[in-house]
């Protein structure tokens, strides 16, 4: 049996399609690991960040190396912008954002050469997981494309318009992750904006909150415009909806907001915050952070960070400012060097340690919920409600929830003993 190897960067939307790909070639091929000698190799690159870039172009020379006859592929957003790259001239298929659902059949006839479309007019390619092997946690793709063209960003160009998976497929699906995995996350590019006919995101959440035999629905990212009142009420009277959102922020200050496109200020932000923590008491709140983003002063910086902790995130994912070319901010003048970006990470890094830990310490002697996830030598681990790691004292099996009284914490981990029959 030919051999395959995949190499995924990038973000959950990636992952996604990665392992549909692979659960269709599972059927005819042998996957192997990535470092190790295989007949074909797919790279599922990633744009949005140059350090992304220099890994795929890492991994396209290291998968050559290991095998100089081998088929090599790649695929995605990267590929999708930048297919005129000088590496790209060592890859057998180079494949963009359309067509993934017939990347099997490319391989299969081992076509040769760049498949690189127009996304204007793209349909939303239906790529499923039908079972996930190795997770309690499955994802699940409805959405894909972004409108928004914030200034920084490439995403539109790489990924189209927006475009939805139909709800009945969306529900179809659920149902049959269920049979499998107790939690389903439910991911997009701008998930927040999944539209099909009269079914938004609301609606939609209605629908599947409905699934008997589900322990959640998490949704992996929205942007807080699209935080309705709706889906704060969803949050409020539904456990079956994860008390966590993940809403990007990007900038604490308005000069910056306003720069980036971004369709609210630093004070609409913090309000609405404010209304959702209100409405469910016990949520957890992460964001997206970017910094040195051009012009962004000493005085911006410092609004974001004095910003960061009157809110009070969970965590932060920071991102240094990484130009884009065939983006506004790449044409925008007072681009803020590497040494001072990196320190503006650090400096957040440093704030929302501080954050995290004392958020984390308000768990000691309380109790949570959790989805048991793995366990090895005498402890489990899995995932709060709220997305809190923990670590729970004694093996057990995953797919399991368990009542666990938290002990103590140790670098953003919850530690505790489940105190009830585990279900």
């Amino acid at each position: 049996m030919k051999t395959y190897a995949t190499l995924i960067l990038g973000c959950k939307v990636n992952d996604y399609e990665a392992r549909s790909f692979k659960e269709a070639m599972d059927k005819d091929y042998q996957e192997v690991d990535f470092k190790e000698k295989a007949d074909i190799y797919v790279i599922f690159s990633c744009c949005v960040t140059n350090t992304a870039e220099a890994k795929t172009r890492k991994f396209i020379h290291q998968a050559r190396r290991n095998q100089p006859d081998a088929y090599i592929v790649a695929v995605g957003c990267y590929a999708q912008t930048k297919s005129d790259e000088t590496v790209f001239e060592t890859v057998d298929l180079v494949v963009g954002s359309k067509y993934k659902n017939r990347l099997k059949d490319f391989i299969d006839q081992r076509v040769r050469g760049k498949i690189i479309e127009d996304l204007s007019d793209a349909a939303f390619e239906e790529l499923y997981i039908h079972k996930y092997k190795d997770r309690t946690r499955a994802f699940l793709k409805i959405q894909d494309g972004c409108n928004q063209y914030c200034s920084y960003c490439i995403i539109p160009y790489a990924r189209g318009h927006e475009r939805s998976l139909s709800h009945n497929k969306v529900i179809a699906t659920a149902k049959q992750l269920a049979e499998n995995s107790k939690e389903i996350v439910l991911t997009g590019i701008h998930t927040g904006r999944y539209n099909d006919g009269e079914y938004n995101l609301e609606r939609l959440l209605n629908d599947l909150l409905a699934i008997d035999n589900l322990y959640h629905i998490r949704l992996s990212s929205i942007e807080i415009t699209e935080v309705t009142d709706g889906i704060i009420d969803l949050l409020h009277n539904k456990c079956k909806l994860a008390p966590h959102l993940h809403i990007p922020v990007q900038s604490l200050s308005n000069k910056i907001l306003k720069e980036m496109n971004r369709p609210y200020t630093a004070e609409e932000y913090i309000a609405k915050i404010e209304q959702i923590r209100t409405a469910v008491p016990n949520i957890a709140i992460s964001t997206d952070l970017i910094v040195g983003f051009p012009s962004e002063s000493e005085d911006d910086f410092m609004q974001t960070l004095t910003n960061l902790k009157k809110i009070g995130f969970s965590f932060v994912h920071v991102f240094p400012y990484s130009r884009k070319q065939g983006t506004k901010a790449d044409m925008m003048t007072g681009h803020i060097d590497e040494q001072s970006k990196k320190q503006r990470v650090k400096k957040v890094i440093e704030t929302q340690k501080e954050i995290t830990d004392n958020l984390a310490k308000q768990f000691i002697e309380s109790e949570v919920r959790v989805l048991v996830e793995t366990n090895d030598k005498g402890y489990s681990y899995g995932h709060s409600d709220q997305y809190w790691p923990v670590k729970i004292e004694g093996m057990f099996p995953s797919q399991t929830v368990a009542t666990v009284r938290i002990k103590t914490v140790r670098d953003g981990i919850l530690i505790g003993e489940a105190i009830d029959e585990l279900k």
